[in-house]
């Protein structure tokens, strides 16, 4: 049997897009917030030329993978809004390691009923 090695020169992107399952726009969408800070979907979807709701999934992927955070906003008149704020470096890579750990558990124990059947 013949183990598919990972590329010894694999981009810390790479690796992002594999652990999180996100796809290319959810990293530009990801790098464009790094350098903004904190912004509305619809103004971020201004400055990527792509539609809110394109880029409003993408947020999505991202705060639900723990990388980015929503924040509700409240307007004085009445009302709300939310915006995005990337998450600390560190908080990334801890989440990407604890959901390595959790694959590799799970990848173990599915294996371990090789041998109980």
């Amino acid at each position: 049997m013949k183990i598919t090695p990972l590329p010894k020169n694999m981009q810390c992107e790479e690796a992002i897009k594999c652990v999180f399952d996100l796809n290319k726009l959810d990293i530009r969408v990801y790098k464009e917030l790094k350098r903004i800070g904190e912004e509305r979907a619809d103004a971020l979807a201004l400055v990527l030329d792509k539609e809110r709701s394109t880029v409003y999934r993408s947020l999505q992927k991202l705060t639900d993978a723990g990388i980015c955070r929503k924040m509700r906003r409240s307007i004085e008149q009445g009302g709300y809004y939310y915006t995005y704020q990337c998450n600390d470096i560190s908080n990334i890579q801890k989440k990407a390691f604890d959901c390595l750990d959790s694959w590799y558990q799970s990848v173990k124990e599915t294996l371990q009923l090789l041998t109980d059947e």
